[in-house]
């Protein structure tokens, strides 16, 4: 590191004390800055390094969040989960370990998962608008039994709605749930509203978004995606949906950029998504590569089996390999 000027030592070392009651840990201190500068691969042998001498330092747990989020950047999910999980057992009312372990097992299309996550962080720390929101986005993209979703239905009922962004995830989770499971046309009033905004939540963007594919308006879906993809082009929902556009029958159709778009949803999700595999076996099937298509389809299946409970698609999976073996047999 750079030779500090020693008014930046002082406010460095008097920072350190204010919040950790401990001198500064240089090698977090030089994380710290490359985490900033989007250096992810040298931010994380900083952190690493950091956390081999000072295991169990104050700041430790605040280390593994930030080194969590570098992993993440880097396509290391396995090694990010594993972090976030450490941070979840050793600090069991930390709502920030518990929201980001849960965003990722979204991200990785473990959506049951996070919300058993999200279930236990309700039991240790205070309900509030973006912690019931997301569990019970979680079990609704899980499409979790019907217990589990009473209980984020509970949760989510016990926040009185307001302005604010902190409110808006859960009002998407609220509109998602009467589109899913109550009055199918004001919830899609609901999240319309959301997501037509200048400034839409993320995740009210994809939700039209998947809208819009299934009722086949695939024109104005992909204007939807275009939108979410400034935010983060590499999330494998928005490339899954994407590639569910191609597969529509009409002018839009294109079974090879079908196979493109869900190739990188799998490789955005660290081949763990079950769904992501879903799709991509289907699109390799519309392209007339059957073989693909029932390799893929096999291990969309292998994946879901390992999830706590079972992957929502396996009736229409298992009904696309047994079509597929019969093909590919005769």
């Amino acid at each position: 590191m750079d030779v500090m000027k020693s008014s930046e030592t002082l406010r460095l070392f008097g920072k350190w004390w204010t919040t950790w009651k401990t001198l500064p840990v240089f090698s977090w201190v030089r994380a710290a800055a490359c985490y900033r500068a989007g250096k992810f691969s040298i931010a994380e042998r900083h952190y690493l390094a950091g956390l081999a001498k000072h295991p169990d330092h104050p700041a430790n747990l605040c280390a593994r969040l930030d080194l969590a989020y570098c992993l993440f950047k880097q396509q290391k999910l396995e090694e990010a989960e594993r972090h976030l999980r450490h941070v979840t057992t050793r600090s069991p009312h930390s709502r920030e370990g518990y929201l980001r372990l849960a965003r990722l097992q979204m991200w990785t299309g473990h959506s049951l998962e996070a919300g058993w996550t999200m279930r236990r962080a309700l039991q240790r720390v205070a309900v509030d608008a973006e912690t019931a929101g997301t569990f019970l986005l979680a079990v609704l993209d899980a499409d979790a039994p019907a217990y589990l979703i009473a209980e984020a239905v509970q949760a989510a009922q016990s926040i009185e709605l307001k302005d604010g962004v902190s409110y808006e995830r859960l009002k998407l989770a609220l509109a998602r749930l009467d589109y899913q499971r109550r009055d199918r046309e004001r919830g899609r009033e609901v999240i319309a509203e959301m997501a037509c905004r200048e400034r839409a939540v993320f995740d009210a963007i994809l939700a039209f978004a998947k809208i819009l594919v299934d009722e086949g308006k695939v024109a104005h879906a992909r204007r939807q995606l275009r939108r979410a993809m400034t935010v983060a082009s590499d999330h494998p929902r928005i490339l899954e949906i994407l590639a569910l556009s191609y597969l529509k029958a009409g002018p839009f159709y294109n079974a090879e950029y079908a196979v493109q778009q869900a190739t990188k949803a799998c490789q955005s999700a660290g081949w763990k998504s079950p769904a992501a595999m879903h799709v991509l076996a289907e699109a390799f099937y519309h392209h007339g590569d059957k073989i693909s298509a029932l390799l893929i389809a096999s291990k969309a299946k292998q994946a879901g089996s390992r999830l706590m409970g079972s992957y929502s698609g396996v009736q229409n999976l298992d009904r696309l390999i047994e079509s597929l073996s019969e093909n590919t047999l005769a």
